[in-house]
């Protein structure tokens, strides 16, 4: 399985493709926008986590293009800022996992949305 993280902290970054990669889960990586629609049209991704507040716009502008590029792609928008929750749900998140996130957060987050980390 892989999953897409579009995400400009290169620390959560670190830590989640290590954890993930301990589950047997393949996680790419993308800083931006414009590096998570390059990837979106390279990759084939079970989900996506999206972080809202990126330094060329708001991740919400991905969720309609990971729906058309991703069919059945789980799209979990990730913030520190608790507010966005009700305007990932709106926006068309399928979850929302506020920052700082940890381990269980992240794959429980994934097997809620029938997504196997075992």
């Amino acid at each position: 399985m892989t999953v897409l993280l579009i995400d400009d902290e290169p620390e959560i970054c670190f830590l989640m493709k290590n954890m993930l990669k301990r589950k047997g889960i393949i996680c790419d990586l993308a800083h931006s926008l414009a590096q998570g629609r390059e990837r979106l049209g390279k990759g084939s991704y079970s989900a996506v986590f999206l972080d809202i507040h990126l330094p060329d716009g708001k991740g919400y502008q991905l969720i309609g293009e990971i729906r058309q590029r991703q069919p059945g792609a789980q799209v979990i928008a990730i913030s520190a800022v608790d507010a966005e929750k009700e305007n990932a749900a709106g926006r068309g998140a399928d979850l929302f996992i506020a920052k700082p996130f940890d381990k269980s957060s992240i794959l429980g987050g994934l097997q809620s949305l029938g997504i196997t980390t075992d």
